[in-house]
């Protein structure tokens, strides 16, 4: 193998917009279902459960209501063990940057807009500068869904790095949310 290539896990998340169950389902490259996300609905921000395929509780996030910038909260619950908080994720910088940063027991991640141009539907996950992952965003009309490329190492936590990836999906859906829609400048003369 050359140096120029990079091994590297890809999933597939799917968000159903109307569903209850199984909102998110997280499958691999052979169609396999990995993880589901189970959203709670009617309730002050989002709330997501992941579990794996089992149906063994292994993260969850929260999005904290009060704070001037979008900030979501990410908890371990593996097996059943104490829920601890892992991660804060905030949107920082421009509005239309759409960068997320993550404060992590695990190091500092962001996930930015690929800076290359070639669509704005790219992103990129980089660890303590480092890039760990890909993603790729697809849309239809009933559902949304993003190609997650995780560069394989034995120091990725994929569970993590896909809880990251539905945060994303999560900010960018609320109709208010400025990362939801491109900024439009007005072009308007009077």
């Amino acid at each position: 193998m050359n140096e120029n290539q990079i091994l590297s896990t890809r999933y597939l998340i799917q968000e159903k917009y109307l569903s209850l169950q199984n909102r998110f389902t997280i499958t691999d490259d052979a169609g396999t279902i990995r993880y589901t996300g189970n959203a709670s609905f009617f309730t002050m921000g989002d709330k997501v459960q992941i579990f794996d395929a089992n149906g063994n509780e292994m993260m969850k996030i929260r999005q904290d209501s009060l704070h001037l910038h979008m900030t979501y909260r990410l908890f371990s619950t593996y097996a059943g063990a104490t829920e601890r908080q892992i991660a804060l994720i905030k949107r920082t910088g421009p509005l239309w940057e759409h960068k997320l940063q993550i404060n992590c027991v695990h190091g500092d991640y962001k996930i930015e807009r690929r800076k290359d141009g070639t669509s704005s539907d790219e992103f990129v996950i980089t660890k303590d500068g480092d890039t760990v992952g890909h993603v790729t965003k697809d849309a239809s009309p009933t559902k949304t869904f993003y190609w997650v490329d995780i560069v394989d190492s034995k120091e990725q936590n994929h569970i993590l790095l896909l809880a990251m990836v539905i945060v994303l999906s999560c900010a960018q859906r609320i109709p208010v949310n400025p990362m939801a829609k491109p900024m439009i400048k007005s072009t308007k003369s009077n």
